[in-house]
């Protein structure tokens, strides 16, 4: 009869362990699951924000200066929603735009460059990229609202005008 019960606690014992080993590996993986889900987010995110940034200097709304080294806050879902879904908040300034010019062999052209970084998570001392984008842009260095003129829309606007009599 001792034997018997010896028997049932090993069998109990190994099926506990094995139950736990199974446990832990479907925590660590669905763990690992998740951070892998976190940063793949987190890179579309990136990659959104510099394609806008480029966006917005091929269209002279802002200078490659001005958004040098800026930092960005990218809200992606309701207020309501911000404190279940993402408890430890981007922060203001999660995002850190690094924009780099220089000279193209296309004369008016410059080529520029925007990496995104995120400046939240600083392991190893530096800030991680999370995405890089190259273009050939034609830069208005004057600034927004200061484009050149254009003699051809302005002979436009003059034919346009009514003709005072005189």
């Amino acid at each position: 009869m001792n034997r018997l019960r010896g028997a049932i606690l090993l069998e109990i014992l190994i099926s506990l362990a094995l139950f736990v080993t199974a446990g832990s590996i479907i925590l660590v993986s669905t763990t690992s699951m998740t951070s892998a889900l976190v940063r793949s987010r987190d890179r579309q995110i990136a990659f959104d924000l510099a394609v806008a940034k480029m966006a917005e200097l091929e269209a002279g709304l802002t200078t490659a200066e001005q958004l040098h080294d800026s930092f960005v806050d990218v809200a992606l879902i309701s207020e309501a929603d911000r404190e279940r879904l993402d408890p430890a908040g981007a922060g203001p300034g999660r995002w850190r735009v690094v924009v780099e010019t220089e000279p193209s062999r296309f004369t008016p052209l410059t080529n520029v460059t925007i990496r995104i970084l995120d400046a939240r998570d600083r392991r190893g001392g530096s800030e991680p990229e999370l995405a890089v984008i190259h273009q050939l842009l034609r830069l208005n260095s004057a600034g927004p609202d200061e484009f050149e003129t254009d003699p051809i829309l302005d002979a436009v606007g003059a034919a346009d005008a009514p003709q005072e009599a005189g």
